[in-house]
């Protein structure tokens, strides 16, 4: 079993009750969220449980996440407890074509990572590590995040990152700031993974589709890995890839989805989890491991809630059995 370290925020996402904008809904039902959360449930629920660098804020919405990660069987033991209150993600009715998440609480409390809190040790038994991108939202943040990535590096791990870049949390004049992280991190990289929505607006491509995730690789990654929505994912490697230099596409599987809140973030656990464990010539080919992360987010989109929906190893492996 391959051990792996997730790091970054884990918070509250709330989601509407019917209507047609938040401002016509009657109320909301709280869900726990944030994208390295719903990465290291994936895994876990997958097989493969990770460490979890996270920070928790020192309210009921905090105490939520924590039993719901020790509940998950996820290693919490570099969950910090902070002072203030949790942030919240509010998910936007769907069809609304508006910002998806409105994120609202104390975003310090919950990105605001802190470069001496860095978990160097944990590195000792780690041989994959995952970062999430919006914890460099926030100055400490980005420290902590390069250091992170750099001292993974050092130390040989595969490192594995996820842009997800959100523009409502960057402060005004501090998006050069983010992107220059961004693109530091890249280079310390292994595996990129990035939407196209990601990579439009932080401007670190002007490529689309296959072309993106080859332009991904310039950066310092081997492998790089785009989603795209319901028309499912595209990804490139070079030659320094375990899997070797090849590009890949798989369109996804059609299926009536209730909720996408953490659809990316389940192919993301989806992916990795199949590639964590691959060390030797006889790693699964790309398009193989991309049909198995769009089965997972296939999976995660048939009931409410990002990380509640997420499914487990065996259901995974039987719709992809049903499909073949």
């Amino acid at each position: 079993m391959t051990d792996i370290l997730v790091a970054g925020e884990t918070l509250v996402d709330l989601l509407p009750n019917p209507g047609e904008t938040l401002h016509d809904v009657d109320g909301f039902t709280h869900r726990p969220g944030g994208a390295p959360a719903n990465v290291a449930v994936g895994l876990s629920r997958l097989g493969a449980t990770p460490a979890f660098w996270t920070r928790l804020g020192d309210d009921p919405f905090g105490d939520f996440l924590r039993e719901t990660l020790d509940r998950e069987g996820v290693d919490d033991a570099l969950a910090r407890r902070v002072d203030g209150n949790t942030a919240l993600g509010v998910v936007s009715p769907p069809g609304v074509d508006d910002r998806r998440f409105r994120f609202y609480g104390s975003r310090d409390v919950t990105f605001g990572f802190e470069p001496d809190a860095v978990p160097t040790d944990a590195l000792a038994t780690a041989s994959w590590v995952h970062l999430g991108g919006v914890a460099l939202t926030r100055p400490t943040g980005r420290r902590a995040m390069r250091e992170l990535a750099a001292a993974a590096a050092e130390r040989g791990c595969t490192v594995s990152f996820d842009v997800n870049y959100r523009p409502d949390l960057v402060p005004a004049g501090d998006r050069d700031a983010v992107v220059d992280a961004i693109r530091d991190i890249l280079g310390d990289a292994d595996v990129a993974f990035a939407s196209d929505e990601d990579v439009a607006a932080t401007g670190i491509s002007a490529d689309e589709g296959p072309e993106l995730a080859s332009d991904l690789l310039t950066h310092g990654p081997h492998t790089a890995v785009v989603t795209l929505g319901a028309a499912g994912a595209v990804a490139a490697s070079s030659p320094a890839a375990p899997w070797g230099e090849t590009t890949a596409r798989h369109d996804g599987f059609r299926v009536d989805a209730v909720d996408a809140t953490g659809a990316g973030d389940a192919f993301t656990a989806g992916l990795v989890a199949l590639l964590s464990g691959v060390t030797d010539a006889d790693s699964p080919a790309l398009d193989g491991a991309l049909a198995f992360a769009n089965a997972t987010a296939a999976l995660s989109v048939g009931e409410r809630g990002g990380m509640t929906a997420l499914p487990d190893r065996e259901a995974v492996e039987a719709f992809l059995a049903a499909r073949r």
